[in-house]
């Protein structure tokens, strides 16, 4: 079973880093997998990411062609596409978390729905060293004349 940590970045921050996307994963994976820095880490991950409206989300989900299950926690909700255990998605705050033992493209699904919700996703599997954005981010180019 493999993870996603999937944050949703400030637009500004985003752009900022588009190119940099590996000085992103740096800091994702530093908030994951060292617990003395974490409390630092914290805040700079506060500071580039917006919060996660879980309710908001999840009804752009629900109303989606996917049909999750909703299973409510103390700290967000969790949805499990319908008919299959495989995939679980957990909305928080902070974070979306996707938990699956599925192909990446039977990931896809949760992918195209959370980009199509906003473009500013970015998205990490610390485990096995690969992040993104969901929806890449164009660079935009300006001439001076």
């Amino acid at each position: 079973m493999h993870r996603y940590d999937i944050y949703l970045l400030k637009p500004g921050i985003a752009r900022q880093f588009i190119q940099l996307e590996n000085k992103l994963f740096q800091l994702f994976k530093e908030y994951e997998t060292v617990p003395s820095l974490r409390h630092e880490v914290q805040k700079q991950v506060d500071y580039i990411c917006q919060p996660i409206s879980i309710h908001h989300l999840g009804e752009w989900l629900s109303s989606a062609q996917i049909t999750p299950f909703p299973q409510g926690r103390d700290d967000g909700l969790i949805y499990y596409l319908e008919g299959s255990e495989k995939v679980k998605l957990m909305l928080a705050e902070r974070r979306v978390q996707i938990w699956s033992t599925l192909h990446m493209e039977d990931e896809w699904p949760w992918f195209d729905q959370l980009q199509a919700y906003d473009p500013y996703f970015f998205a990490c599997d610390v485990e096995r060293e690969r992040y993104g954005w969901l929806k890449p981010i164009k660079m935009h180019t300006h001439l001076f004349g």
